[in-house]
């Protein structure tokens, strides 16, 4: 029984890397509604209940939503795939010139994965590229406490002495 639902969870995180993906195509095409539109039908999908019911969550919440009944590696796929729909929504958000809204979707996109890096050591190498590139599409300045937190906690285990600030 677990093989099937541990199935049925691979198939999910590869049809929300298609929507991804999808959404890039049509960012890429100028169509930023649909673009956008297509990113709220991943993160649906992800969380199986409508926006309304989630987006309101602060993120940890959010995040537990992911995690319940959920195996670590399966926890931590739905984790990166939800940083990965939040890191295209912060893409769509700066085509469309909303700078605001695009800097809250890469912020949570690097928190969702600085999570992920400092909860498995073996997935924290892996992450490195992400959580860089995440970084760079933000201000140093604009990086909220808890993920300016993180992100020290990250560098000092990997040993990188690198003040984010």
């Amino acid at each position: 029984m677990a093989s099937r639902r541990e199935d049925y969870l691979l198939r999910l995180i590869e049809e929300l890397r298609e929507f991804v993906a999808q959404a890039v195509a049509l960012r890429d095409t100028g169509r930023l509604n649909q673009a956008l539109m297509t990113v709220v039908t991943a993160q649906e999908k992800l969380f199986a209940r409508p926006a309304a019911e989630f987006a309101p969550l602060g993120i940890d919440e959010q995040l537990r939503l992911l995690l319940i009944d959920e195996s670590a590696d399966t926890g931590r796929g739905k984790c990166l795939a939800y940083a990965s729909i939040l890191h295209e929504a912060g893409n769509v958000y700066q085509a469309r010139g909303r700078e605001d809204l695009s800097a809250s979707a890469f912020q949570l996109a690097l928190y969702v994965t600085l999570s992920v890096a400092l909860g498995d050591d073996a997935k924290a190498g892996e992450l490195r590229q992400p959580i860089e590139a995440l970084r760079a599409r933000l201000k140093a300045d604009s990086i909220q406490g808890p993920v300016r937190e993180m992100l020290e906690r990250f560098e000092g285990a990997a040993g990188v002495g690198q003040n984010p600030a």
